[in-house]
């Protein structure tokens, strides 16, 4: 059937027919894929934010879907539905699932979250396994192709963390900041810049100096063009 997407009948036509499609896909052919869809759909176009939810938990649950237990673990976070409560732990579970199957972003929620509930542990053991499994999590989801991952993982590594025995190390500064950097973030590569200018805890080399700042200019006359600022 074709559509004249000029026409508001079509138009509603098209996303009616959408959505039984997702329901089929979803229901009776169990593809993970579609059942994503079918959430993002009716949690944009039918604002049904609770049977969202229940969709994103089942495809993670039943489908090991990275994204939908992703998603589930953000409605855990937001606590924008009636039947659910702000459970940390659950929310933690629901990210550290979406890393298990392979979505970065679960692997650097779960890096931070454990990060910052870490403040308000007392026990001394819990508290250090909490912030190593966040250190693990955020180098995960760096290796995973996830920018800002990289750049918390390197500034971890160049503060150290005193009380589980991590002591500042720049050569892991370095390699999380070229990973940054790779990934296009701007701070990994004035960072790496910085190391290897100074020397600081590596061969200094001026040569990779230059080649990591010209790469941090290059993106930043990226970000200003694409936000429209011309330069003089």
């Amino acid at each position: 059937m074709s559509y004249d997407f000029k026409k508001e009948e079509d138009v509603k036509e098209y996303i009616k027919n959408l959505g039984i499609e997702y329901r089929f896909g979803c229901f009776s052919e169990k593809d993970a894929q579609i059942c994503q869809l079918l959430g993002d759909y009716l949690e944009t176009v039918e604002n049904n934010h609770d049977k969202a939810a229940k969709i994103y938990k089942d495809n993670c649950d039943e489908r090991n879907f990275g994204r939908s237990c992703y998603k589930y673990a953000a409605y855990v976070e937001k606590n924008n539905l009636k039947n659910l409560k702000p459970v940390l732990p659950e929310m933690i579970r629901y990210f550290k699932k979406g890393c298990e199957y392979n979505w970065s972003d679960g692997c650097f929620a779960a890096g931070m979250k454990l990060r910052y509930h870490s403040d308000s542990i007392t026990d001394v053991d819990e508290r250090t396994k909490s912030l190593l499994e966040s250190l693990h999590y955020l180098e995960k989801a760096c290796n995973n192709k996830h920018s800002e991952a990289c750049y918390v993982a390197s500034n971890i590594h160049f503060a150290g963390i005193k009380e589980i025995g991590l002591e500042p190390n720049m050569s892991k500064v370095l390699e999380y900041s070229i990973k940054a950097c790779d990934q296009n973030e701007l701070k990994g590569c004035v960072n790496a810049s910085i190391i290897y200018n100074k020397g600081d805890g590596v061969p200094k080399d001026l040569n990779l100096a230059q080649k990591y700042k010209e790469r941090a200019l290059d993106i930043q006359r990226q970000i200003k063009e694409e936000k429209g600022i011309k330069f003089g």
